[in-house]
């Protein structure tokens, strides 16, 4: 089978976070054609089975999610249709979304094996999991009895021949004000920030994207009699904004530097006056939220050799029903440090409601891993390529897998995909080939 076939029925299905009910029932009719056991469950996560057909014992548990991080230029309805898609030097691609190949093109890869019978393989127990970019709520509540396999590949990395080793946790915190509105007769300015790279808060957390809440933020910080009217800006904690906008009153002269410029080139500013508002936010609070915002480390914190161990990302800010709410991620693979963050936020936030909303688990990195060493071997041998062992700054399932299935040998492996999180994603097609190739081969050696 052709798993870039199966990604393009992918590719027609709408497949949001919390809304996998489509993409579900695709995987259970793929599962019948095949004449595979299958389970589902309320989550909508599904675990295919196909039995050994090379006289192997093992069990080799193959993972992938099926739902999709949707950004759009122009509000995109994802919930109803699948991906604008097309093919363009070598890389599938969609017009001016997302285009959902994290983590659909690891689920066809997967799907693809399952339905060529063809293939000597040993026992193996797929599992497609729900809400991956969101909660991860799927694996939190996967039915792990069901899985016999100690070894797990996951085919949710983002580059070919780099096999994921440990990956970061991630913890979800929530700051709130609840914000108290006056008469005013101040100039209304409006405030967009546009044009910043974003991407992955995690992978992409280190390349001096800029964050568009922040620059804005920065800018308002400074005017003294400053009061905001609305602020909107990024759309998941996950994701590093590269837009914000808002409305704000003053009577001060607005001067922006030319230093964010310098520092990021493709970053537009447009300052304008529009229309006096009637009211605004108090001056008081007005200044609590910049402040806290202001002082906020929204960067990588530490770095363990030359590789993130700890970073802080301001995903989201908006105002709803006169609250300002602002999503913050800590990712980290120390628990001490993930901690201390945590902490750090909490103060600074001590004139804010401050909620823990989710906690993920990070996996640690094991001397010894027959697994690893196989797909090293195999991968070398085919393709006569050196494997890099990558500790990945991003929170990855793993984690979840691991607290479930305690001696589990983990690797994550991808073909190469760019640019995830952003509507300038795309997939490699000549390495999807390569990886599906890969991959069957160690599974032949398992």
């Amino acid at each position: 089978m052709n798993p870039l076939t199966i990604f393009e029925d992918f590719l027609h299905i709408s497949r949001p976070s919390d809304h996998e009910q489509e993409i579900c029932t695709y995987l259970c009719h793929f599962a019948e054609e095949h004449n595979l056991e299958y389970t589902t469950d309320k989550f909508y996560n599904v675990i295919i089975k196909r039995k050994s057909n090379n006289g192997s014992d093992d069990t080799i548990i193959l993972q992938g999610h099926t739902d999709m991080v949707c950004m759009s230029e122009n509000n995109y309805d994802f919930t109803s249709q699948g991906i604008d898609w097309y093919i363009e030097d070598g890389y599938y691609k969609a017009r001016g979304t997302t285009l959902g190949a994290d983590n659909g093109i690891g689920c066809s890869i997967i799907l693809a094996i399952l339905g060529n019978n063809e293939l000597k393989v040993p026992s193996i127990e797929a599992v497609f999991t729900t809400q991956e970019e969101t909660t991860m709520i799927g694996a939190k509540n996967l039915d792990y009895s069901q899985l016999t396999g100690n070894k797990l590949i996951s085919i949710d990395g983002t580059t070919e021949g780099v096999i994921d080793v440990s990956c970061a946790g991630m913890v979800s915190i929530r700051v709130s004000k609840r914000v108290t509105y006056e008469p005013q007769e101040k100039k209304t300015y409006k405030l967009k920030i546009s044009g910043l790279k974003g991407g992955h808060s995690g992978t992409d957390i280190d390349k001096n994207r800029g964050n568009a809440i922040k620059v804005a933020c920065d800018i308002l910080h400074n005017i003294s009699d400053i009061q905001l009217v609305t602020i909107k800006g990024g759309s998941k904690e996950n994701v590093i904004p590269s837009t914000c906008e808002c409305v704000f009153t003053s009577n001060e002269p607005i001067i922006i530097s030319d230093k964010y410029k310098r520092q990021y080139p493709s970053i537009a500013i447009e300052l304008n006056e529009t229309d006096t508002c009637l009211k605004a936010i108090s001056l008081t609070n007005t200044k609590i939220i910049l402040d806290f915002i202001y002082k906020l480390p929204i960067e990588v914190l530490t770095y363990y050799q030359d590789r993130p161990q700890t970073s802080l990302n301001l995903g989201v800010i908006d105002v709803d029903d006169e609250t300002i709410n602002i999503d913050i991620s800590i990712r980290s693979s120390k628990k001490e440090e993930e901690e201390k963050h945590i902490k750090e936020v909490a103060n600074l936030a001590n004139n804010l409601d401050f909620q823990l909303v989710d906690r993920k688990p990070f996996f640690s990195f094991v001397e010894n891993s027959f697994l690893r060493d196989k797909l090293v071997e195999t991968y070398e041998k085919m393709y006569n390529q050196k494997v890099v062992l990558e500790h990945v700054h991003a929170g990855l399932e793993g984690g979840i897998f691991k607290e479930h299935l305690k001696d589990l040998d983990i690797c994550v492996i991808s073909p190469n995909l760019y640019d995830i999180h952003s509507v300038k994603e795309r997939v490699e097609i000549a390495s999807v080939k390569r990886v599906y190739d890969w991959l069957v081969e160690t599974l032949k050696e398992l």
